[in-house]
């Protein structure tokens, strides 16, 4: 490879390195009494759930903590308004989707963030900050740039099965969807949804090996 795409690739590989990191500074951020709606989506995304009555509109959310293996369920409470007056958030078991708890009494957790021993939890790029990397990956002249560029960002990036499956789609061979699934997978924050994943192989000896790379992956956390 000539000089000048090297450092062409260096420079664009840091610049995704620092979108990352901006993406993941901003999750930081907690939900707060009183925040709108807006507000809300901007620190937790769109919610998976949502439901109204009476007294206002109650959003579900289920978060994924890649690090500790955890689930948490999270629903923010908005009034008439629109503001948030309420936050609750509990742990899921991931082999019953159930609530952790005995005889519904549902223990809650400290608000995100708060607390010395308050896990963290992360969360997958925002649309935007995917749409980058994204491209910046499939208009790379040479599939080893386009894995450079994966590499590079999933330092400081944690994605969605839907975005893994949207950068597979990128190649057209399983071993090489297989292996962007192999530097993405550690930063998946919802192997719930492996589903959107295994459509995008074509044979069943794929899709196991898919299964497997996702397993490992959260084993080694």
């Amino acid at each position: 490879m000539k000089r000048n795409e090297w450092m062409a690739l260096i420079v664009t590989s840091f610049m995704m390195f620092a979108v990352c990191l901006s993406a993941s500074a901003k999750t930081k951020k907690i939900v707060e009494r009183g925040m709108t709606k807006q507000e809300v989506i901007e620190i937790m995304g769109q919610p998976k759930l949502t439901s109204f009555d009476a007294y206002g509109d109650k959003w579900e959310y289920y978060k994924m903590n890649v690090i500790q293996g955890e689930s948490k369920r999270i629903v923010v409470g908005f009034d008439l308004n629109g503001k948030v007056i309420a936050y609750n958030m509990s742990l899921v078991d991931d082999n019953t989707n159930n609530e952790v708890g005995c005889n519904h009494q549902r223990p809650t957790l400290p608000p995100y963030g708060v607390g010395p021993d308050a896990p963290t939890y992360y969360y997958c790029l925002d649309d935007a900050s995917f749409s980058i990397l994204y491209n910046k990956v499939k208009n790379a002249s040479f599939d080893d740039n386009k894995f450079d560029l994966l590499q590079v960002a999933s330092l400081g990036c944690y994605y969605s099965c839907a975005q893994t499956a949207r950068m597979m789609r990128i190649f057209t061979f399983g071993d090489k969807q297989l292996k962007v699934l192999r530097m993405m997978a550690p930063h998946i924050v919802d192997p719930q949804n492996a589903t959107d994943i295994y459509n995008v192989l074509t044979f069943d000896s794929e899709k196991s090996k898919a299964g497997e790379i996702i397993r490992n992956s959260r084993l080694n956390k």
